[in-house]
């Protein structure tokens, strides 16, 4: 008596990683296709797109800080913004370090509810920031838009939004948009993440199906 246990997991150490890795393989595979490398890829660039945003927010809160510090007359923002900014910025490089030379845990599951590329995070922007002027316009009074220092306030608060909205949807889009092509050049030029791909192609195995380790 025979059972049907499902197909075999593929022999993919017998390909070379440059095999996997070619531009010209990805080229002739449909984008939406899974691999190994893929979600490697992907994994890869959600983590670092989200603590690189970590590190822009970070940073603009240090410099949100000496702006108010400069308007008010007062050094208190300095350190009230200024200190817990630099310790975000900073743990974020290091997070940011860290998942970029190492080989994430493609296996769990990450949930990405904001725009996975350039065009979509600046849709995203546009759109948040038509909508704000447009509120602040409508409930605007004609004497608003003669008062040089209102009009200041909201060019300063304008600005602050924007340069949030670069760092927490611009910045981590980008980078996840990226997300192969840097894992390309990373492959490329760095011998130790390099060995980590070579390891992980020799032990790795489908546990759903025969899902190849690549393209990517």
């Amino acid at each position: 008596m025979s059972y049907q246990t499902g197909p075999a997991p593929l022999p993919h150490s017998d390909r070379p990683l440059d095999y996997w890795l070619s531009p010209e393989l990805s080229a002739i595979t449909p984008a939406g296709a899974r691999s190994r490398l893929r979600e490697i890829a992907g994994a890869r660039g959600a983590y670092m797109g989200a603590w690189a945003g970590g590190i822009g927010i970070g940073t603009i809160l240090v410099l949100f800080g000496v702006l108010l510090a400069v308007r008010l007359g007062t050094f208190v923002p300095v350190p009230a913004l200024g200190i817990p900014g630099v310790a975000i910025a900073v743990l974020c490089g290091l997070f940011y370090v860290r998942v970029r030379d190492r080989l994430p845990r493609a296996s769990r599951a990450l949930i990405n509810r904001g725009p996975g590329n350039l065009w979509g995070a600046l849709s995203f922007v546009g759109f948040i920031l038509v909508v704000f002027v447009g509120l602040f316009a409508f409930m605007a009074g004609p004497s608003t838009w003669q008062d040089p220092t209102l009009l200041l306030t909201l060019a300063a608060v304008l600005a602050f939004i924007i340069s949030l909205l670069v760092a927490a949807v611009i910045v981590p889009a980008t980078i996840m948009g990226r997300a192969r092509e840097s894992l390309r050049r990373k492959a490329a030029n760095d011998p130790q993440f390099r060995a980590l791909l070579e390891q992980d192609l020799a032990t790795w195995r489908d546990p759903y199906g025969n899902a190849g380790y690549g393209p990517l």
